[in-house]
């Protein structure tokens, strides 16, 4: 490749030019990962800059290296400076790698809450063989899986994943767009079939600062569908309605929309429900549980329709439809109560699955959850009430405090807490095993806010804790 084809719709400045050939087989920002010939990209990032590591990106073979600031030149290296580097690498990386994206069929997800199940749903619904998948939990190329530090990779990542699906004939890409990647630029470089909007509740504030630009940040993924009217909304929420007059796009909603819903029985089992698509009615049973379930469900076939699946080719794969790990996800116990871990970190979220655990309910719910720290902290107390409401005993703990001193998260809880029915216990582990000890006969314990996650972050350190296996302790230690 020439150097003009690597910045093509892109302005550069020529710091020092040996070469206008690009000899590597691949971009990277990660020093340690360059090849001989390869293209380092020098970012400068809040905790890291890479331009500090450019003279370890030469040493392990890199010959064109990009830039956001002027540094020392090596002899023999081609240095070039792009202004706004990192918004401008999705289209640096597509021309490098000649716009893989724009032969795969791309659907996008966003909202403060569903996202990953809906994209599940969606594989589950278009044939795993058929899906790359990009989200919280993984991101899949087949039957390769690469753990996701982010839930919307960075621009150059995506395209990276474009390539290897295509090179595996993989039809689809799904993947959750959060607002941050939607912000920063990371899905410009896109164009999506069809963009779904799940809801938008009180998150990320601490990054927003108000509802309205967190807003604005998620209509961004409608501005990158081919077609607006290929735009997927849930007018339940009342932010949806608003994206509905936006895009004029396919409305989806509990008894309301293009396509609609209603749940007939809930059990602890599933649900029956009827599904309208279009005027056209089927009764159908739904394993995943609630309401907002349903409604991830509803998301998923108004992106397939637009994808040109019949109705019959939908409701055939329903029945096989399972959840996101760590999504309402029970814990495999020889108990005669039940416990159930999931992601839920928002109010919403925790609102949600705790409605459609007393919708089936036989006894007592008890409910684990704590907040992160470094995040919004508006939240915490109205998690807190939220918690109380629909919990007979509640059990405040930690989560991934972070930086943050959990003692000082707690006490934003508390302040949510009015009834007397919740206890303190900030090691979690300690807050499970507690838990697991007041259970009873045909109790629900849920364990909330972590989900699938297999660690708590504690200052910068990640330390190994899965909220499943603190359960199996529990019970053994309970037995002994």
């Amino acid at each position: 490749m020439v150097i003009n084809e690597l910045f093509k719709d892109v302005e550069y400045k020529i710091l020092q030019k040996v070469s206008d050939e690009i000899k590597g087989e691949d971009l990277e920002f990660d020093s340690r990962k360059i090849k001989q010939g390869d293209v380092f990209i020098a970012l400068e990032g809040s905790i890291v800059d890479g331009h500090t590591f450019i003279s370890k990106a030469v040493e392990n073979g890199a010959k064109t290296i990009l830039v956001e600031k002027d540094v020392d030149k090596v002899e023999g290296i081609n240095y070039f400076l792009v202004d706004g580097l990192r918004e401008k690498m999705g289209i640096i990386a597509s021309n490098f790698y000649g716009y893989p994206q724009n032969q795969l069929k791309i659907v996008g997800v966003t909202g403060t809450n569903g996202k990953t199940t809906t994209t599940y749903i969606l594989e589950s619904i278009l044939g795993e063989k058929n899906v790359a998948r990009i989200g919280t939990v993984e991101y899949k190329i087949g039957d390769e899986i690469i753990p996701a530090p982010n839930t919307t990779p960075s621009s150059l990542e995506i395209i990276k994943i474009c390539k290897k699906a295509l090179e595996k004939n993989i039809k689809y890409l799904i993947m959750e767009v959060s607002s941050h990647g939607l912000d920063i630029g990371r899905v410009n470089m896109l164009r999506f079939e069809a963009g779904i909007f799940t809801n938008l509740t009180l998150d990320h504030l601490d990054y927003h600062k108000t509802m309205e630009n967190y807003y604005l940040a998620k209509r961004k993924l409608f501005d990158l569908v081919k077609d607006k009217k290929n735009s997927i909304i849930n007018i339940d929420d009342e932010y949806g309605k608003r994206y509905l007059e936006y895009t004029n796009g396919i409305s989806y909603g509990i008894g309301q929309g293009d396509i609609q819903g209603e749940i007939k029985q809930i059990t602890r089992e599933g649900q029956e429900v009827t599904i309208k698509i279009f005027e056209k009615e089927y009764k159908i049973n739904l394993r995943l549980l609630g309401r907002y379930n349903l409604s991830n469900l509803l998301g998923a076939i108004g992106a397939v329709k637009t994808l040109g699946l019949s109705d019959e080719e939908i409701i055939s794969k329903i029945p096989l439809i399972h959840g996101a790990p760590g999504r309402f996800e029970p814990v495999k116990i020889d108990r005669d109560f039940t416990v159930i871990v999931d992601y839920a970190h928002t109010g919403d979220a925790l609102e949600n699955i705790l409605k459609s655990i007393n919708e089936f309910k036989t006894n007592r719910v008890i409910t684990v959850f704590g907040c992160g720290g470094d995040r919004d902290k508006t939240k915490r107390p109205i998690m807190g009430g939220i918690a109380e409401k629909y919990s007979d005993i509640v059990i405040v703990t930690s989560d991934n405090p972070r930086t943050e001193d959990p003692e000082e998260i707690i006490k934003d809880i508390v302040v949510g807490l009015t009834k007397e029915n919740h206890t303190i216990e900030i090691r979690r582990e300690k807050a499970i095993e507690k838990a697991i000890s007041l259970a009873e006969k045909n109790d629900i314990i849920l364990i909330a806010g972590k989900g699938h996650e297999n660690y708590q972050v504690i200052g910068r350190e990640k330390i190994h804790f899965d909220d499943k296996e603190e359960v199996i302790k529990a019970i053994k230690k309970l037995n002994k």
